[in-house]
């Protein structure tokens, strides 16, 4: 199996594509919504972007929640992620207190 590279999305315009033409999954912790990408380039990159909005807490809270999910994100990266592939993580405030392998297990299950 090739290795996947990971970008993050950035773009507003990026988010919104894969809000609008992308598959949801629910999780108790977080939404993931999946989207393939048209073009079908020869790199293999796998793009991932998170919303972590105002309600769930402070800056200090989002930020710990996106580590959480990068951290997560680096380990299942070459063997369930696939390339050409958008995803983004929404989170919610259960993703906070969740535990860390928890969390693992749902991204893995949703992403499969």
């Amino acid at each position: 199996m090739s290795t996947v590279l990971l970008k993050t999305i950035k773009k507003r315009i990026d988010f919104v594509k894969v809000s609008k033409k992308g598959k949801k999954f629910f999780t108790q912790g977080f939404i993931l919504q999946k989207y393939k990408r048209d073009f079908s380039s020869k790199e293999n990159t796998a793009r991932v972007g998170f919303t972590i909005t105002k309600k769930v807490g402070n800056a200090v809270v989002r930020n710990k929640i996106k580590r959480r999910f990068r951290a997560i994100i680096k380990e299942v990266l070459n063997n369930y992620l696939k390339k050409n592939y958008d995803y983004v993580i929404i989170a919610n405030k259960k993703s906070l207190v969740m535990n860390y392998k928890e969390l693992k297990n749902d991204v893995i299950k949703v992403i499969k």
